[in-house]
């Protein structure tokens, strides 16, 4: 049995484009975050220390997407899987979808969908991403 923990329908002001209209203010952001949890998660005295702290991973991001302007959403979805992964070791994969939700008047959002799991991430080059704390 796969565990999930999900974040769906955050929705954030973010600084994001590469024209000098998207400089100027932020935009309109959607983000669904999913957490996949280890085989053997489980609860057994009904206590938040025993769980992953979805308030937590809200906060982080919520805060990162705040104090930063992103050229491109690729280094916002890469740099929110950063923020996942390091919440907590007891998540062993993450599915985020991203989406600007105001760039075309006929379309609902753009945005991006990756998978992956820790291992996939700890192998990739994470030198391109925007400057965290």
């Amino acid at each position: 049995m796969e565990k999930w923990i999900r974040l769906d329908g955050l929705r954030l002001d973010v600084s994001i484009g590469i024209h000098d209209f998207e400089k100027t203010r932020p935009q309109p952001y959607k983000l669904d975050i999913g957490l996949r949890l280890v085989d053997d998660y489980q609860t057994m005295h009904d206590s938040i220390v025993e769980t992953v702290d979805y308030d937590a991973l809200r906060s982080r991001v919520s805060t990162h997407l705040a104090s930063t302007h992103f050229n491109i959403q690729e280094t916002v979805i890469q740099d929110v899987i950063r923020i996942c992964f390091h919440l907590d070791p007891r998540i062993i994969s993450v599915d985020v979808r991203t989406a600007k939700t105001s760039v075309y008047p006929d379309c609902d959002a753009v945005g991006l969908h990756y998978m992956l799991n820790r291992e996939e991430w700890n192998g990739i080059p994470h030198t391109s991403f925007s400057q965290m704390p």
